[in-house]
């Protein structure tokens, strides 16, 4: 065989390779396994102060807040938990079917609400 016909047959024999989505790079040069990742433990989410002060929203002539102090998730409207961050209008209509409320145990069951959306509105929400 040629060296223009050895060439040729291996960009042919590479080419099909290629096609078929195979490379000889990992059994030519095989990689490190890659490290195990391990997933970080998330901290407890834990339940505001009872002492602690509510917060407070600002108030205008003419703009009054639609909330104030902490929202009871057990009886406010669709509106005022819309009101509060990360919540949204699909969200607040969950949050008001899966009433009632006990705890922020009982809000991280509803769906769409996770750790970072707890450590959020634990400051902002009673139960009572």
């Amino acid at each position: 065989m040629r060296p223009a016909e050895r060439s040729w047959t291996l960009a042919l024999a590479l080419g099909t390779l290629a096609v078929a989505g195979l490379t000889l790079g990992p059994a030519l040069w095989p990689r490190p396994h890659a490290p195990q990742v391990m997933r970080a433990e998330l901290a407890p989410v834990s339940a505001p102060d009872a002492g602690a002060e509510p917060p407070t929203y600002a108030t205008t002539a003419g703009v009054r807040p639609l909330i104030s102090g902490r929202v009871n998730l057990n009886t406010a409207t669709e509106e005022q938990l819309e009101a509060l961050p990360r919540i949204g209008p699909a969200l607040a209509a969950r949050l008001v079917a899966a009433r009632p409320y006990r705890s922020l145990a009982d809000l991280d069951r509803v769906r769409g609400v996770g750790p970072s959306t707890l450590r959020v509105l634990a400051p902002l929400v009673s139960f009572r």
